[in-house]
């Protein structure tokens, strides 16, 4: 049968309600469940069962268990407890000698949101100072009483998954870190990006002389500006203008940007928080440090001694970064304050983006351009071709001789739209064989006609 979704109430939770004083199993042996489950089956069934019988079995199986935590908490932890697939005992056997081997870091984790509080622990010693039995407890509250007794929990918790979270976070900062190294070295020592720089601030003097004055330097974020900036015409911005002397006269900048190396990715990059992690990891060593030097642990010696070394790389890196940013950022006039790595490096990002498609723009242009020419010039040849000369004057002498014979035969004679001759015949001639016989003789004599078998 299908699931139906609904909370249901824990046994204790039934007295004095409705649900005390309804047969919901009388009306079970009333009802034709063959039908019902024919209408609702969403599967081909297995054997018929008693649900009668085994409801009665679990409400006397349950109604028998005592509970202390809070209805919502005791189900979500019985949620966390399934994930481990483990007793009660094996899981707490595992927080004391810090196992990761028998439990997974992302189990812990959800086991850290279930840390006893000051008022479960107070109702736990309650219950054990009045000497009643474990076994009457439910599962959760069992787990909860003996989870609270272990020595140092809260530390152990946050040790098991430092260590176990260790390996992932080396992996996932140590890219960031490079990242942030090469971008800035990079930039800093790229000529050509300086020769590209050289440019813009010449031509930005040149248009500001007259008004501002000449400057010394600029904002990068001044590079943004170069595509709002529009030639007379409205058909070229000033990044389009520096793209075409780029490639006219300084043929040898035109890739500037392969000298700009994981540009895009320091670009996404939050260095601050970078560092804030790095410093984080040397907190939870020293965590680790303390613990061995009051207990011995052989699993977290082992841990130290062989991750200390990738710690220490870790931090050398990130001090590494730092500077290397620091120094980048006041070469270009910048603040490390005002221009962090997520607003200093997506500048050049866009630049790039931006000069790359202004010359495919330039390139596409061109080509229109050249088109647009070989089209006219075709038209003039045309024009002025000599095999055509003499077909016009043929027809122009047509249309005299046919305006002539149109006087002496008192016949109009109209020139149609498309530059065609029609003859058209009023005042009472008719139009026969004859009369179109003599037409089509007359053009032909002037050679006009297209029939090859005149």
């Amino acid at each position: 049968m299908p699931v139906f979704n609904w909370t249901a109430l824990k046994p204790n939770q039934i007295n004095g309600t409705v649900f005390n004083e309804i047969d919901d199993e009388r009306v079970l042996e009333e009802l034709e469940l063959e039908r019902f489950e024919e209408l609702f089956k969403t599967r081909a069934q297995g054997p018929v069962v008693d649900l009668s019988c085994t409801k009665s079995k679990v409400a006397n199986k349950v109604a028998n268990k005592v509970t202390l935590l809070d209805a919502n908490r005791s189900k979500n932890l019985a949620i966390t407890l399934r994930k481990a697939n483990k007793t009660t005992e094996e899981i707490c056997k595992a927080i004391e000698k810090f196992d990761l081997k028998a439990l997974p870091v992302d189990f812990v984790e959800c086991l850290m949101r279930f840390l006893p509080t000051e008022a479960e622990v107070k109702v736990m010693r309650q219950y054990e100072r009045e000497r009643r039995p474990l076994d009457q407890l439910a599962e959760e509250d069992r787990f909860m009483l003996l989870f609270s007794k272990i020595e140092r929990l809260t530390q152990r918790m946050n040790i098991i998954t430092f260590v176990g979270n260790f390996a992932d976070n080396v992996s996932m900062l140590t890219p960031q870190l490079n990242a942030i190294i090469a971008a800035s070295g990079s930039i800093k020592s790229a000529p050509k990006l300086k020769r590209m720089l050289e440019i813009i601030l010449a031509l930005g003097n040149y248009m500001n002389s007259s008004k501002r004055g000449c400057v010394y330097g600029f904002k990068l974020q001044s590079l943004d500006l170069l595509l709002d900036t529009k030639s007379t015409d409205r058909k070229m911005t000033l990044l389009h203008y520096i793209a075409l002397i780029v490639k006219e006269k300084y043929p040898e900048l035109t890739n500037f940007y392969n000298e700009l190396h994981f540009v895009d990715k320091a670009a996404a990059v939050s260095l601050e928080n970078v560092l804030l992690d790095v410093r984080e990891l040397g907190k939870g060593m020293d965590l680790i440090r303390r613990e061995c030097s009051l207990h011995d642990h052989s699993v977290l010696k082992g841990f130290v001694q062989a991750s200390d070394s990738q710690l220490d790389k870790l931090q050398k890196d990130a001090k590494m970064a730092e500077e290397a940013f620091n120094s980048v950022v006041s070469y270009f006039g910048e603040s490390a304050k005002t221009a962090p790595p997520s607003v200093f490096f997506p500048v050049f990002v866009r630049f790039i983006k931006a000069y790359k498609d202004a010359v495919e723009e330039n390139e596409q242009r061109k080509k229109q351009e050249e088109a647009m020419r070989e089209k006219l010039l075709a038209q003039e040849a045309k024009q002025h071709d000599p095999k055509v000369q003499p077909k016009r004057h043929q027809q122009q002498e047509l249309i005299a001789e046919l305006r002539r014979r149109q006087a002496k035969d008192h016949r109009p004679v109209y020139e149609g739209k498309d530059g065609t001759i029609e003859d058209i015949i009023t005042g009472g001639v008719p139009f026969t064989a004859r009369t179109a016989k003599r037409g089509s003789r007359f053009f032909c004599e002037a050679n006009l006609c297209d029939d090859a078998n005149c």
